[in-house]
């Protein structure tokens, strides 16, 4: 078994991977995993994993996936050959410190962590960050939990002991085009009974032109926003922490609601501007097929959201007034 597996979902990425695959190649640790998936490339993705596997045959462990799944499925299909006693991810088109999973993985060895966590560089906008702050590290509990679950965070930036995606076994949804981390994270957050840190800034994330997370069609969005709400629900609500942490997976889950109506009302808002005497004018506007699914995101929320919007701090706090009367007027109308 190695210490760590790293697994990594590549899809057209011509551009990035050689460099993602250095970093991790050249990692001080030596006894470490890195399994790469070919998630149905059409460029050469595949021919560049080859090469990597040819040179470095200890460390690579490369799939070729027939079929594309996104990124979610392609990292279930990583998580299924990771044999690491700790699993870590990164995306394929962004690159990693030399030094992370060593000193990562000291620190798993330091505290007996279920997850350690790491800083985060962003280079569009010159940003680092760690997530992970000083109050929400040591043995877990209710509150601890809600901070890091309302906190979000990333699966990038940590690693997470081998159990807590196979014993029992959760995987990632596949074919969600954005938003696929949200319920694994928010479950490790739940499962997981301890967390600590490294407070060095080691993943840097490069905004790719074109990734995912920019994309605003709104049927695909509205898919990926429905299913990351059912998802976290579904994984999460009959798990021992759920209840004592439930404000905050509900906030998390708010919070996606008020994604997806935005995006449906999206030409409605840039039409009437962004004020609270317009809202009624956003509904009443909007396409029959907006309608739709906002009575369909309307209804699934009401079945993954208890707690009133008033009564949830995370709620009040966190969402600005303007998006919290949009989500009250939709809840009213649908």
């Amino acid at each position: 078994m190695k210490k760590v597996s790293v697994v990594i979902p590549a899809y057209n990425a011509h551009n990035t991977l050689a460099r993602c695959l250095g970093s991790l190649v050249n990692q001080t640790m030596q006894d470490i995993e890195i399994v790469v998936i070919n998630d149905a490339s059409t460029d050469d993705t595949w021919e560049i994993m080859k090469r990597c596997e040819a040179q470095f045959p200890d460390k690579m462990v490369i799939i070729n996936s027939d079929v594309n799944t996104g990124c979610g499925g392609a990292r279930s299909i990583g998580l299924d050959a990771a044999s690491g006693e700790y699993i870590g991810m990164a995306d394929a088109d962004d690159y990693v410190a030399p030094t992370m999973y060593e000193k990562l993985y000291a620190r798993a060895v330091e505290t007996g962590a279920d997850i350690i966590d790491s800083g985060f560089y962003k280079e569009a906008t010159d940003q680092a960050l760690l997530s992970t702050g000083d109050d929400t590290v040591g043995m877990l509990d209710d509150n601890k939990r809600s901070k890091l679950i309302a906190g979000s965070g990333y699966l990038v930036t940590k690693i997470f002991k081998n159990e807590l995606f196979n014993d029992p076994p959760v995987r990632m949804q596949s074919n969600m085009a954005a938003l696929e981390d949200l319920e694994i994270l928010i479950y490790m957050f739940l499962r997981s009974k301890s967390i600590a840190t490294v407070k060095e800034i080691f993943y840097n994330y490069c905004d790719t032109e074109g990734s995912n997370t920019k994309m605003m069609d709104m049927d695909r969005y509205f898919d990926a926003v429905y299913r990351a709400m059912q998802g976290t629900y579904d994984k999460c609500h009959n798990m021992p922490a759920y209840n004592g942490c439930r404000k905050a997976v509900e906030f998390m889950i708010a919070n996606i609601y008020s994604y997806g109506i935005n995006r449906c009302i999206y030409d409605q808002i840039v039409r009437y501007g962004a004020s609270e005497k317009n809202i009624k004018k956003y509904f009443d506007c909007a396409g029959l097929k907006e309608k739709a699914l906002l009575k369909k995101l309307s209804e699934l929320k009401k079945s993954v959201i208890e707690v009133p919007y008033k009564e949830n701090s995370y709620i009040t706090d966190r969402i600005t007034n303007l998006d919290l009367m949009i989500m009250e007027e939709c809840d009213k109308r649908f």
